[in-house]
């Protein structure tokens, strides 16, 4: 018999003897955490881990968690696969455990273990371990609800785990686990939804056994705050095209922007920050539509930028920029007509809105001026807005924030000039402002890291530009070659004195 098997031997001996438990647990932790990751995989597969299990079977909280750590090390120093084939019901009973800590270490192995495709497969044969994920969800510990979910999302996009899903045995388990509380009940519908976007094979899987229909149900609950989460989780079903066109065919959009529309002014307040914000995720890729079909919401979402109230400001800006960030968006607000003015509105409220506020604003202002392909039009689109801003945008707001003492609002700034920097206008504006290019090309004026990489970014742009003279191209080159973070060296003189 080997040193290490002596070892295994030796301490596996001692688990038996009650009294000894906690001790050997923490000599096997230690033990462990001292040798080579090679040792430790040999050690584990010496290992009779069963006995380390029954450890869990304690009302000893010190035990309990000793015998999760010990476990954790052994767990994932096996191959994949072999967790599940080895420990298969030691892993199942161990899901049923009242303290949430051990369900969430199974679970973490569970995942490692279901992203390979040929154990996910295995796992889905076995009904009884899939019921035990699923009544996780259910489980009071964000944690474990969270790990169990995202292992379900994993195992509903693939063909075998979608069917083993939408059975009768496990569609009542959803059903029960919904049936606790509300928070169960949006938990479940999330999954399906999360599941749904990812694959239209599994989408109409869901959909057939008729776990999709009460997620849009819900959305003529009385419970008002029910209604703003299933808006939410929706608005994620909406992200793909399956998921559009039957949001499509259910007539959500219509319903939701009447519902702005309400004489019950409450339920508005608290509905239309979901609402918007569900209108910015699928304009942001579906913008033609939006604006086609539901221009109503668009139109709201400028006309808030001159509200006082600022959650439903901030909820605006940020679905506007959302939408504006790519061409077909830009195009599409633009068909509008109202993008200048809500933009002057937004420049001339920066000076009084809070920080966070602020620098949200600056980031619509930054996701308008994008282009990040050669386009002309869309190039033009950028200088009208970029102009709308104010007088002179670049020394009166760009600048003003680029420079502010306060990091996150100075990279805001550097963020919209990095926006126009690859624009011939751009670069135009730039070339033109005075002291901006010395700004820029001044290390000693900036100490935090990420200014210093937009800032490197902007000038490798500008480094390629055919408008700057050549004397500031080799300047501009330079900065390139040296990095973001380079520090020009100081030469010190020690002078040494006489004894």
């Amino acid at each position: 018999m080997s040193l290490r098997e002596e070892w295994c031997s030796d301490k596996l001996a001692k688990l038996l003897d009650e009294e000894l438990r906690i001790s050997t647990l923490n000599e096997m932790k230690h033990h462990l955490q001292s040798i080579s990751s090679n040792e430790v995989k040999s050690t584990v597969n010496s290992l009779d881990l069963p006995l380390v299990f029954d450890c869990l079977n304690d009302t000893n909280t010190q035990q309990i968690d000793l015998a999760c750590e010990v476990l954790s090390l052994c767990l994932e120093n096996l191959n994949i696969g072999e967790s599940a084939t080895r420990y298969g019901m030691s892993l199942e009973r161990s899901l049923a455990h009242p303290y949430p800590a051990v369900k969430l270490m199974i679970l973490k192995e569970l995942e490692r273990n279901v992203k390979n495709d040929d154990i996910l497969i295995d796992l889905c044969k076995r009904t009884s371990l899939l019921e035990s994920i699923i009544k996780c969800v259910g489980c009071e510990d964000l944690g474990v609800a969270s790990k169990s979910s995202n292992i379900l999302v994993i195992l509903g996009c693939s063909d075998i785990g979608i069917k083993q899903l939408t059975s009768i045995d496990l569609i009542k388990v959803f059903n029960d686990v919904q049936n606790l509380n509300e928070i169960n009940r949006l938990r479940v519908f999330e999954i399906f939804v999360n599941i749904s976007k990812e694959s239209k094979v599994s989408f109409q899987n869901l959909n057939a056994a008729g776990l999709i229909s009460p997620i849009v149900s819900d959305l003529n609950n009385n419970d008002i705050l029910l209604r703003m989460n299933i808006i939410e989780i929706l608005s994620q079903l909406g992200l793909s095209e399956h998921g559009f066109e039957y949001l499509e065919s259910k007539n959500i959009f219509v319903q939701l922007s009447q519902m702005l529309k309400s004489d019950d002014l409450l339920e508005v307040q608290l509905s239309e920050p979901g609402i918007l914000k569900f209108f910015g995720n699928i304009g942001h890729w579906k913008p033609r539509e939006i604006v086609e079909k539901y221009s109503f919401v668009l139109f709201r979402m400028f006309k808030n930028i001159e509200v006082s109230d600022f959650s439903i400001f901030g909820v605006s800006i940020d679905a506007l920029g959302y939408i504006a960030v790519k061409p077909d968006g830009k195009y599409a607000l633009d068909s509008l007509g109202i993008v200048e003015k809500g933009i002057l509105t937004l420049s001339n409220k920066l000076g009084s809105l809070p920080t966070e506020l602020t620098i949200r604003a600056l980031k619509c202002i930054e996701n308008l001026l994008i282009a990040n392909e050669t386009n002309h039009h869309i190039s033009l689109i950028c200088r009208k807005w970029f102009f709308a801003l104010g007088t002179n945008p670049m020394t009166e707001i760009v600048l003003k924030y680029s420079k502010n003492p306060f990091s996150e609002l100075r990279l805001a700034g550097l963020n919209i000039i990095k926006s126009i920097s690859n624009q011939v206008w751009g670069q135009e504006i730039i070339k033109d402002t005075p002291g901006l290019i010395e700004f820029l090309l001044d290390r000693n004026v900036e100490t935090h890291k990420d200014c210093k990489v937009v800032k490197y970014e902007i000038i490798k742009i500008l480094s390629s530009s055919t408008l700057f003279e050549q004397e500031v191209l080799k300047r501009l080159n330079l900065y390139v070659r040296e990095g973001p973070f380079y520090v020009q060296g100081i030469m010190e003189i020690t002078f040494e004195g006489n004894d």
